[in-house]
């Protein structure tokens, strides 16, 4: 995606998308194409390519867009939350992302979020670790894993919420991972 700020652009950039968006509520995501695309809207081939790389890239840019705003309301909380204080902020996110989290759900696209997650959340991660080499390589490697680890765990729990139509009480759920959390230091490692 071209991360241009010129006015026009972004006003291209979000008529394509929202036109995607709404193809995807009436046909499956592999049927569209970029020409569907554009007869949805008034934007020519040559404008959607100086913005977009392919229908893909479209989709790609709108989530990574707001899976930041997810991070940065993560990031926005000054002190060390709990996992379920954090759940509140990802239930949020998701009540507030309802609608293309369905639209995700009905494409079987749900998988591009932890997927980008990974990404995105390490680079953060990243930005703050110390820069001391002797540990530096070590202590990374640790890390990268417990955030797969965290990002696995967190998000299939989410999408199986929204596998069942975001139905389930959020209540339930952290008290579910609330006895989980309280009872895994019972297990005994050997055991598994």
């Amino acid at each position: 995606m071209n991360p241009t700020q010129n006015p026009s652009a972004l006003r291209s950039k979000k008529v394509i998308t929202e036109s995607l968006l709404l193809l995807m509520k009436k046909y499956p995501y592999a049927e569209i194409t970029v020409k569907q695309i554009l007869l949805e809207t008034d934007i020519s081939r040559k404008t959607f390519y100086r913005n977009f790389l392919s229908k893909d890239d479209v989709l790609s840019s709108f989530i990574s867009a707001i899976l930041q705003d997810y991070v940065n309301a993560i990031q926005q909380q000054q002190q060390k939350y709990s996992l379920l204080q954090t759940l509140d902020v990802i239930f949020d996110f998701c009540e507030k992302n309802r609608e293309l989290l369905f639209i995700l759900r009905d494409n079987r696209l749900l998988y591009l979020l932890p997927e980008k997650l990974n990404v995105l959340i390490l680079n953060e991660h990243n930005r703050y670790i110390s820069e001391s080499q002797e540990n530096h390589r070590e202590s990374q490697f640790l890390t990268e894993y417990i955030i797969y680890f965290n990002i696995g765990g967190v998000w299939n729990l989410i999408v199986r919420w929204i596998e069942n139509n975001m139905c389930d009480a959020v209540t339930d759920i952290k008290k579910s991972v609330n006895f989980y959390l309280s009872n895994i230091g019972k297990i005994d490692i050997r055991d598994i």
